[in-house]
């Protein structure tokens, strides 16, 4: 072949413009290189940094809780309400009316790789103050850095560094992030994890309470039939505990046995026998013995001069030994009532004959009573 000769094929093919590399090579698989990792180690890895907050100051928390561990968690939630009920993000309750309901968020950002945090849209706000944190305690009115957002306004998400210092309400914490995900000496936690703050709520008293109201269906609930039956049910169980607490019988307790058995030699005190009591205006005790005589009451005497009441009649045209009123019709008494007192202290209705002795059995002469009384009566 000379030069500048073109072949037929690649003739042909330069006037069409094709080229045999442009056509698919095929399902041809190329081998990949697989790594298999450890099971135990790819359960235990975590892609993200070690995140611990230490409380430096608080007025709502327990002095015994001082650090909240999010080791396994990529998300943890700031707010004055308890989490809902199965919910999976751990929440960090501060029970002030300075914090909202769900006040601020901590994420991790997988994209760049860090923590930020951001503000829900509090009223009150959160404080980042970055640059680490010195002080032992941040009071309300010093430096808490600056504010995320306005008032009820939600923040962009703002970088979380070591020591950063995070204030909400009146709670500061300090921020310790670790890339090698081991803690150091100041947020390690206690063998037994009692400084460290709950993040999800005791599920033992939401049982309780759930057994003893029933089971509540989760479709279809209507919350103010749900808080109405609520109510219906702790005022039924209320009334119940009183109801059952009155229905016990009141022990009667007898008095006047208690009172035989203490003074066993005293008399009874019967109608027509007189009273044992010195203090008795009719019965006066002597001092040789227990036997009462019957006081005499005194016979009636004018009213002295100096008498008010006899004063006021006299000048009214009143005299001594003449009736009230004036002139022919004056018709009233003389000489004033005479006062007879009742002898052996008998009321009215009592017979003629009382009895005058204590001996005897007073519920035996009772029922003699009431015999005669009946046959009279047939």
């Amino acid at each position: 072949m000379e030069d500048g000769e073109v072949s037929g094929t690649n003739h042909i093919h330069a006037e069409t413009g094709y080229d045999p590399a442009y056509e698919w090579p095929g399902d041809t698989e190329v081998p990949q290189p697989t790594t298999v990792l450890n099971e135990s180690l790819s359960s235990t890895f975590k892609s993200w940094s070690l995140l611990r907050l230490l409380v430096q100051t608080s007025s709502v928390l327990p002095k015994v809780q001082r650090l909240a561990v999010l080791d396994e968690h990529k998300e943890v939630q700031f707010g004055r309400d308890v989490a809902p009920a199965g919910s999976g993000t751990p929440r960090v309750r501060l029970k002030e009316m300075a914090v909202s309901k769900v006040h601020a968020t901590m994420f991790w950002d997988a994209g760049r790789r860090e923590w930020a945090v951001v503000d829900m849209g509090s009223k009150h706000g959160s404080f980042l103050r970055p640059g680490g944190y010195s002080g032992p305690t941040v009071n309300v009115g010093e430096d808490l850095g600056f504010r995320l957002s306005p008032s009820r306004v939600a923040s962009f998400p703002r970088t979380l560094r070591h020591k950063d210092a995070l204030t909400i309400g009146s709670t500061t914490f300090v921020v310790h992030i670790h890339s090698d995900r081991m803690s150091c000496e100041g947020c390690a936690s206690s063998g037994s994890g009692d400084n460290t703050i709950p993040l999800f709520p005791a599920s033992k008293g939401v049982k309780r309470a759930r057994e003893e109201l029933g089971p509540i269906p989760s479709e279809g609930r209507d919350a103010k039939k749900a808080l109405t039956m609520l109510k219906r049910t702790l005022l039924s169980r209320h009334d119940a505990s009183r109801s059952s607490a009155s229905s016990q019988p009141s022990s009667y307790v007898d008095r006047s046995a208690k009172r035989r058995a203490l003074f066993p030699s005293s008399p009874l005190d019967t109608p027509g026998a007189p009273s044992p009591r010195s203090d008795s205006p009719s019965v006066q005790v002597t001092s040789s013995g227990s036997t009462p005589i019957s006081e005499i009451p005194a016979p009636p005497q004018p009213l002295p001069e100096s008498n008010i009441g006899r004063q006021l009649l006299m000048k009214q045209g009143w005299q001594p030994g003449t009736a009230l009123g004036s002139g022919v019709n004056a018709s009233g008494l003389v000489e004033p009532l005479e006062v007879s007192a009742t002898s052996n202290r008998s009321g009215l209705g009592m017979p003629e004959k009382a009895p005058t002795s204590s001996s005897g059995d007073w519920r035996e002469s009772g029922k003699q009573k009431r015999w005669a009384d009946m046959i009279d009566k047939k």
